[in-house]
């Protein structure tokens, strides 16, 4: 078993996280004909070989919350594990941390059709909800436009050692507008929860160079990754943070550049160290968990750009794994919609049926009491 997705955000304080996040589990698990209250703490057996744990706790002011759903027999492509944890502080910082294991992992093999896992739903559009921080560095679902006004808070977001993901920053160089966006929306759709997109357009890229320098520039119409604590004093920083070059850009599909990114991110992230208090409260909230205990995840190897490359390839002619995942959510959520239709459908027709026979019996009844009239008359 290894971690194929990890995302671990702080959250501002005074928002209803824990609330937030069992409404959007609850929409998510209706899709998914889940049929389990995700507010209702316990241990759950469902589908011959799920297990789902509920925890909810008050510490104090602070909320603990914790979903997890083990898929048993999970064999060689599977998701074994899906897990979000939530802390929320009235007064204080809380966070957010969503991971998902499956049972290779993210390792950049090409016969896995998860070699990149996708971003879970529930995340997504929780970003969409929550105001959210890797660092100092605001989380956000979609790519965000850099402004001359914010090009300092964007030096500070680079030189933060606190953040756990990446920062990404996109030049737009002779694409429209328009046409950039959905570009770079596609190409870091597999980024969302773990990394920071920023677009630049062509003077604010110009001004962000002069202040970063030679080194750390981002040329025109690419893309560079800046890992956390970058030192723009150090000369040998620079080699750390990688560009997406024209050459690759112009060669590769979105899809393709998107594998590729996802896949580094998710190893970055599966290996990156959590805070203590995470660590200790996943200690604690594994000993209190009820039932037998589950083994803990295998730690993954370090993946290559060019290991990334080749998985993006491979997912490129397997087509694309991110549409496969929306299509198929999708068609959970229609046909539990279909369910609901017919369950109810079904209701109004034991009705129906239930309404006929009582009228057929009632006619039955005035056929019996007439016919004696009738034969009277006759006569």
């Amino acid at each position: 078993m290894a971690v194929g997705f990890r995302s671990f955000l702080r959250v501002d304080p005074g928002q209803s996280l824990v609330e937030t996040v069992i409404g959007h589990i609850a929409r998510w698990s209706l899709a998914k004909q889940i049929e389990v209250d995700p507010a209702t703490p316990g241990r759950y057996d469902f589908a011959d070989d799920n297990v789902l744990t509920i925890f909810r706790e008050h510490d104090g002011d602070s909320q603990i919350y914790r979903w997890r759903r083990v898929h048993e027999a999970a064999v060689r492509g599977d998701v074994w594990r899906t897990t979000f944890t939530a802390l929320e502080r009235p007064d204080a910082p809380g966070w957010l941390w969503s991971e998902i294991e499956t049972v290779d992992g993210n390792r950049p093999e090409p016969s896995s059709p998860f070699a990149c896992m996708s971003v879970p739903r529930v995340l997504r559009d929780l970003l969409g909800k929550l105001t959210c921080y890797d660092g100092r560095t605001e989380m956000t679902a979609r790519p965000q436009w850099g402004t001359s006004r914010n090009l300092p808070d964007l030096m500070d977001y680079l030189a933060d050692d606190s953040r756990l993901g990446a920062v990404y920053i996109a030049s737009q160089g002779t694409r429209e507008t328009d046409d950039f966006v959905d570009w770079a929306t596609q190409v870091t759709w597999h980024l969302v929860g773990l990394g920071s997109v920023f677009l630049l357009d062509n003077t604010v890229n110009r001004e962000f160079n002069e202040m970063v320098g030679a080194g750390h520039a981002v040329p025109s119409g690419t893309v560079r990754t800046f890992l956390p604590c970058v030192d723009l004093d150090d000369p040998r920083d620079p080699q750390r943070h990688k560009i997406l070059g024209i050459g690759r850009i112009t060669e590769s599909s979105p899809r393709r550049l998107a594998g590729m990114l996802g896949l580094i991110e998710r190893t970055r992230g599966a290996e990156s160290s959590l805070p203590p208090e995470a660590v200790e409260l996943d200690r604690v909230l594994l000993a209190r968990e009820p039932g037998p205990t589950i083994a803990q995840p295998a730690s993954l190897h370090a993946v290559t750009i060019a290991e990334a490359v080749m998985a993006s390839r491979s997912a490129e002619h397997q087509g694309a794994t991110s549409d496969v995942q929306a299509l198929r959510e999708e068609l959970d959520r229609v046909r539990a919609e279909l369910n609901q239709e017919r369950a109810q459908r079904a209701t109004i027709l034991a009705h129906l049926k239930a309404l006929t026979q009582e009228i057929n019996a009632l006619r039955a009844r005035d056929t019996i009491d007439t016919a004696p009239r009738q034969r009277l008359s006759a006569s």
